[in-house]
């Protein structure tokens, strides 16, 4: 009889709380407007962003197919880093990154100074055409690179460092690695 009394408050408190989910989800429908809202920027852009790589990802790579992807990613969003990395690694393809690369790089920190999802590729990035950027933006990548390598991201950053090939983006990547070093007396 007990067991039976039990299982009864069980089922009455399950019940009720069907009902509340119920009642509370039929409130919120009547406030929610009744055309959907537009989709937030960050959620149209991830989809360019699948493309975009996609089509970099191919064989042989679809280069105008990545760009149009980017440029329509910044048209939703235009602080969307990738995007904007994404378009200066495409003009660098032919060796080079050209002032309209540059002034991708440049944007993607003037927007997002530091930013964690792309640091480590941006900072290695930026290394690798050390001799084609500006002196101020030569300082972003390095406030950057030192920001990262105080955080737990440090190991990225250091491998990211000792990966650089460009001989004039490797000689600030063995600085930067020498002042991590502690200093004897």
């Amino acid at each position: 009889m007990k067991a039976l009394a039990s299982t009864l408050k069980i089922g009455g408190l399950a019940l009720l709380a069907v009902v509340t989910l119920g009642l509370v989800a039929a409130a919120l429908a009547a406030l929610t407007p009744s055309s959907s809202p537009a989709p937030s920027p960050l959620v149209l852009t991830l989809g360019q962003s699948h493309a975009a790589n996609a089509a970099l990802s191919a064989t042989p790579a679809n280069l105008e197919a990545a760009a149009q992807a980017s440029h329509l990613a910044l048209g939703q969003a235009p602080y969307d880093s990738s995007s904007r990395l994404r378009l200066a690694y495409i003009d660098s393809l032919d060796g080079e990154l050209s002032a309209q690369g540059q002034e991708h790089l440049r944007l993607s920190y003037e927007l997002l100074p530091l930013d964690q999802y792309v640091s480590t590729w941006r900072v290695g990035f930026a290394l690798e055409h050390w001799g084609e950027i500006s002196p101020d933006l030569r300082k972003k990548v390095e406030t950057e690179a030192f920001t990262f390598l105080k955080t737990s991201r440090r190991r990225e950053m250091v491998a990211t460092l000792e990966a650089v090939t460009s001989p004039t983006g490797a000689v600030p990547a063995v600085f930067w690695l020498q002042r991590l070093k502690p200093r004897r007396k």
